[in-house]
């Protein structure tokens, strides 16, 4: 395959890839992580990583100022423009959320969905996700959460992957990230958690946010 297992792995979804993450993960558990999304107040200018084709995108446009929604995947990018590029103050860009193009202290807030658990070096993304936000500024994380599901929830969950997506990236086996964890690369990285939380019955997710420390 051209490129790195990561821009590769996901972008041979893209035309369907909403329609197969509902299918693995239920839209109900969608519909919670973008419903809590919306609770948030003063998101100001928000930095989106690994917005795929734009479906948290689209929620976050409601409270935001300003979205950079980025993806390292071009034809993520792509999808998203086509499926949502007439949004209001929205940008669709490609970029590495590992190494960001953006200078310190440019965004209020930065959000990602489902993108911790599957980048292969989770204290790196939260250190650029530090270095590009202001002072003050907000950090929010939701991702699937499958550590905090039942025995019998996991191998259905398991299963509908392993049959809609094949065998799991490279870069999404490298590390585990559990609730705990995430809130330890929070608190290591200089963040006040203002907010953690389990979302979901059978499928689950964490909600994970906080607050830049001056």
């Amino acid at each position: 395959m051209k490129g790195s297992n990561k821009e590769t792995y996901w972008s041979r979804f893209t035309s369907t890839f909403e329609d197969k993450q509902s299918y693995v993960a239920g839209k109900e558990i969608i519909t919670l992580m973008m419903e809590e999304s919306l609770k948030e107040q003063d998101t100001g200018n928000i930095l989106e990583l690994g917005c795929g084709t734009g479906l948290y995108t689209e929620a976050l446009q409601k409270i935001a100022k300003k979205i950079v929604a980025t993806d390292f995947s071009d034809e993520m990018i792509e999808a998203a423009i086509q499926k949502r590029g007439n949004l209001e103050n929205v940008t669709f860009i490609k970029a590495d959320a590992l190494n960001l193009p953006f200078e310190k202290e440019s965004f209020d807030t930065v959000f990602m969905a489902n993108l911790i658990h599957v980048i292969g070096d989770a204290d790196r993304i939260i250190k650029e996700s530090s270095r590009v936000l202001r002072n003050g500024g907000h950090l929010i994380i939701t991702s699937f959460a499958i550590d905090e599901m039942s025995f019998f929830n996991k191998i259905s969950l398991l299963i509908k992957y392993l049959k809609t997506f094949g065998r799991p990236s490279r870069e999404s086996t490298k590390e585990k990230t559990t609730r705990k964890s995430v809130e330890t690369l929070f608190t290591n990285n200089g963040f006040e958690i203002s907010k953690s939380k389990v979302l979901g019955k059978k499928m689950k997710a964490i909600y994970i946010s906080g607050i830049k420390n001056t």
